[in-house]
């Protein structure tokens, strides 16, 4: 069973949905939101979970045959940066240590395509070094730092490490944001170059 926290999001929705369309057994953490969406409504199960809480979330891995955890919770920074990143932490923290406590296959993290700022290219790929720049925003900042821990943390474990530099997300489930035809929630799309990339963000 792969466990997705944040599966009620509209990132984390779609990924269960995609587990679960290729015949996983998945079940989903829920915090603030607790509507399923229509097409996840008996495909996955759903355990309310604050994944700040250590005892809770080692006790929600020991309820379920947990093979691989998506690790997709998470929050929006207020006028504290230094709360958002120790909840941020205390989260990904717990997510490593149950994934090491339980021995799963694989852990995959959100990311983002923030990291690479300061890239000249016109097409980022996975073997760019990341550049020592100035971040566009707190969020990217804390993605840039997953990454590393991440896989230190994992290190000798046996645990394949995954991350996932997520892109601008358009769709349902995301509060402001235009609905778009469902063909297009399918399509890649291309990396924008550095410079674009950073216009973008300075716009939001």
């Amino acid at each position: 069973m792969i466990l997705v926290t944040g599966g009620l999001g509209m990132i984390g929705a779609h990924a269960a949905r995609a587990l679960a369309g290729l015949g996983h057994e998945v079940v989903v953490t829920a915090h603030r939101r607790i509507e399923v969406a229509s097409f996840l409504a008996g495909r996955v199960a759903v355990e309310p979970l604050d994944v700040t809480g250590r005892d809770a979330f080692l006790a929600l891995a020991g309820r379920h045959d947990i093979s691989d955890i998506v690790h997709l919770a998470g929050s929006l920074p207020d006028e504290d940066p230094v709360c958002f990143v120790r909840t941020e932490m205390t989260g990904l923290l717990n997510a490593l240590d149950a994934a090491r406590t339980r021995g799963v296959r694989r852990f995959a993290v959100a990311s983002s395509i923030g990291v690479y700022a300061g890239r000249t290219e016109t097409r980022w790929h996975e073997e760019l070094a990341l550049p020592a720049a100035e971040l566009p925003h707190l969020i990217v900042a804390f993605k840039k730092a997953v990454e590393p821990l991440t896989t230190h943390s994992l290190r000798g474990s046996g645990i394949q490490p995954v991350v996932l530099r997520i892109g601008t997300i358009w769709g349902p489930r995301r509060p402001g944001i235009t609905v778009l035809p469902h063909p297009l929630l399918h399509q890649r799309r291309a990396p924008r170059s550095g410079a674009a990339a950073a216009a973008r963000r300075r716009r939001r």
